[in-house]
């Protein structure tokens, strides 16, 4: 029911019966005394309405809609009809006629009920019972609330330092209760509230495995609105996208999205998606453009990397082909420092000799770090094993020169074990195995091929790394380089050259014309596996020129020749994002003053805290573009192995929403971190978990 600011109109239009106990206590408290309009000439004399009659008569009111006076009493309790409902308009002998009716018998009966109204009345009590019970019931919601904050905590932490809840095994037992468990009643000791709740029979069981995945679900919901408030304030946005595989032998694949808030480069963890039956470019793409559309980034996508395998990268049907058909803007950048991992397995997959090569040099790795024993060997002669990764050709790259380095002590070693009654069969049978591949002129003789060819490849890994962003010419000069060098190695002298340094790592070698022809053959093929995917996997490199108009230390040539065709590249890339005009008379300014020679992030930091965005609005935009760019997969790779943390062979059966949400959790530590010290965190997660399905826990307030 509408009011209007004439109470005494709203009382005489709608009745007095239709407003609530309440109401009427209110308007008992508040008697109205508006000034009225009630001039009428007496002959020669005007009469006024006085405002000094409300003081006199503490029972009278007016209605400035009706313009007339009425006995508040009478109004609200029924009396004289004059009074309370046609009103008084005469002000001539007004004194005499409210005298007569202050002394009436009608008022006093009204005035009687108005004074005991409020007094111990029934509703009133009931009243006071509500609000009594709704304090009780207040009291224990917050109780509730605390307890949950208190999981809520327990469940942060657990995710953030990627420790199990409870492990494969969930029963409870008295020696064991799971991490979850045990950390709250750690708690429990100090705070009395979470002791009487464990203890307790209560109808709520916070400790069982559906609530803690709700937990950890509303946890995760709350990152994700972070990052979803981020991605509202970003203009560019690029994607990441990888494949591994999970401990169960499911396939999945990471979506990370990067972009820069204000001098930030942050790369945030999206999610793993499960692509085990289906992993055609169709599926993979609807996967990807249902997120996009889901995160609304659509008009915001700048760039997008992948693992390089065919799928993601081929000519007819790929990924970021259908990607790019939706998203003109999505351009489609390798992860080059990946990339080149894959150049040099492309051997590994296509070519037999090298196959059974990479995995005699794994096989020298497991032999060493599964067995404490064994890895003591090598402790003793100051050296270990590089880690062992399937998908880095760093690592077969340091195992072949640790095996070269060191070639004459793990033969020394590896005899050792043979020769001694003190270890056990397998190790036996290992060791014999690894000491014939030190005395095989195959394995011996790509050992110093591949050290020879990673001479050149590790230098092009760093460049990649390091480069890449800010001096694309550099990298392409590197990459040519390489090929150059691969290409002078395609000759007999090779050949020589690593059957000589075979024989000086194991003297009892000998290599015949048949099997200097043979590997003749193989180095030949093997090289130009390199050659044949470096020049097809980088053709597109060039693409990348653009991001050199922000490479500091080229803005003293840029002074003298401004840059015009990369600007005319960045156009072509991305149309009708910039303003090319005003873009090249701000990098003009940039490349004239020599205290602004800074590298793109710092220059970028400049111009944010010198509040100089509305000056060089352009060059603002530019400067995001090139950092959004991924011009490496680190994080997904970072992802992925999160992924094999969390879900190890004893916990091979969690669901597939639950490692995602661990994995958010324990990826995006930064935002757990700074939204616990946010007061208003713990909240926002209760207030999603009370709206999961029914928990028999009263967890919202009761207005009073």
């Amino acid at each position: 029911m509408e009011s209007s600011t004439d109470v005494i109109n709203d009382i005489l239009s709608n009745g007095i019966h239709s407003y609530s106990y309440e109401h009427k206590l209110v308007l008992k408290k508040n008697r109205p005394m508006p000034v009225l309009n009630l001039d009428v000439m007496d002959g020669k004399t005007l009469r006024k309405f006085q405002f000094s009659w409300y003081s006199k008569y503490f029972w009278l009111t007016g209605s400035q809609t009706k313009n007339r006076l009425y006995c508040y009493f009478c109004l609200l309790f029924g009396g004289e009809k004059k009074w309370c409902e046609e009103g008084v308009t005469g002000v001539k002998n007004f004194d005499r006629t409210a005298s007569k009716h202050a002394i009436s018998e009608k008022h006093l009966v009204c005035q009687e009920k108005f004074q005991l109204f409020g007094q111990n009345r029934i509703d009133h009590i009931a009243s006071e019972g509500k609000r009594l019970a709704a304090l009780k019931y207040n009291e224990q919601v917050g109780n509730n609330r605390r307890i949950l904050s208190r999981l809520i905590q327990v469940v942060c932490y657990l995710g953030k330092q990627e420790i199990p809840f409870c492990g494969h095994n969930a029963s409870v037992t008295p020696i064991n209760k799971g991490n979850y468990l045990e950390l709250l009643n750690l708690l429990s000791q100090e705070e009395q509230l979470i002791k009487d709740y464990l203890s307790s029979n209560s109808s709520f069981k916070g400790t069982s495995h559906d609530i803690q995945n709700d937990l950890i679900f509303c946890i995760t919901e709350v990152v994700n609105m972070q990052i979803m408030n981020e991605l509202n304030k970003v203009k560019f946005v690029s994607v990441q996208v990888d494949e591994t595989k999970d401990v169960s032998c499911k396939s999945q694949i990471s979506i990370i999205f990067r972009y820069v808030i204000d001098n930030n480069i942050e790369e945030r963890f999206i999610g793993f998606f499960d692509v085990s039956i289906d992993k055609t470019a169709f599926e993979l793409s609807n996967i990807l453009l249902d997120q996009i559309e889901k995160w609304n980034i659509r008009d915001k996508i700048i760039c997008q990397t992948y693992d390089g395998s065919a799928v993601m990268a081929g000519k007819v049907i790929s990924v970021p082909g259908i990607i790019k058909n939706t998203y003109p803007n999505a351009m489609f950048i390798h992860s080059y420092a990946h990339h080149l991992n894959l150049i040099f397995l492309h051997g590994s997959k296509t070519i037999k000799d090298v196959r059974l090569f990479i995995s005699d040099l794994k096989m020298f790795h497991a032999f060493f770090s599964e067995s404490p024993k064994r890895s003591e060997l090598l402790r003793v002669k100051w050296f270990k094993q590089p880690e062992n990764c399937d998908t880095s050709w760093n690592f077969h790259s340091r195992a072949a020169a640790t095996i070269s380095a060191n070639f004459t002590e793990l033969k020394k070693v590896t005899l050792r074990v043979t020769e001694e009654e003190d270890w056990d069969p397998m190790s036996i049978c290992l060791a014999n195995s690894l000491f014939n591949k030190l005395s095989n002129f195959k394995f011996v003789y790509l050992i110093c091929l591949f050290n020879k060819i990673s001479m050149f490849s590790d230098h092009v890994f760093l460049t990649l790394q390091e480069k890449c962003i800010v001096d694309v010419q550099a990298c392409i000069k590197e990459i040519i380089n390489m090929s150059t060098q691969l290409t002078f190695m395609r000759n007999e002298q090779t050949v020589v050259t690593c059957s000589k340094f075979a024989v000086e790592l194991n003297s009892e070698l000998e290599y015949s014309d048949k099997d200097v022809r043979d590997l003749e053959y193989l180095t030949y093929k093997i090289l130009d596996s390199i050659i044949t995917q470096t020049n097809v996997r980088f053709q597109d490199f060039e693409l990348l020129q653009f991001v050199e108009i922000t490479n500091n230390k080229a803005f003293k040539d840029y002074k003298k020749c401004f840059p015009i065709e990369k600007l005319i590249q960045l156009e072509k890339n991305f149309p009708s994002v910039f303003d090319l005009e005003r873009l090249k008379n701000e990098l003009t300014i940039i490349f004239d003053d020599r205290g602004k020679y800074l590298p793109p992030k710092d220059l970028l930091n400049y111009i944010i805290k010198a509040d100089l965005r509305e000056v060089y609005k352009e060059l603002t935009k530019l400067l995001q573009l090139i950092l959004c760019i991924p011009v490496t997969t680190v994080s997904s790779e970072r992802n992925n192995s999160a992924l094999k943390r969390i879900k190890t062979f004893l916990r091979n059966t969690m669901n597939h929403d639950r490692p995602t949400n661990l994995c958010t959790l324990a990826i995006e530590k930064n935002i757990v971190d700074e939204l616990i010290i946010d007061p208003t965190f713990i909240d926002r997660v209760i207030d999603l978990f009370s709206n999961t399905k029914h928990r028999n826990i009263d967890l919202k307030y009761k207005i009073l």
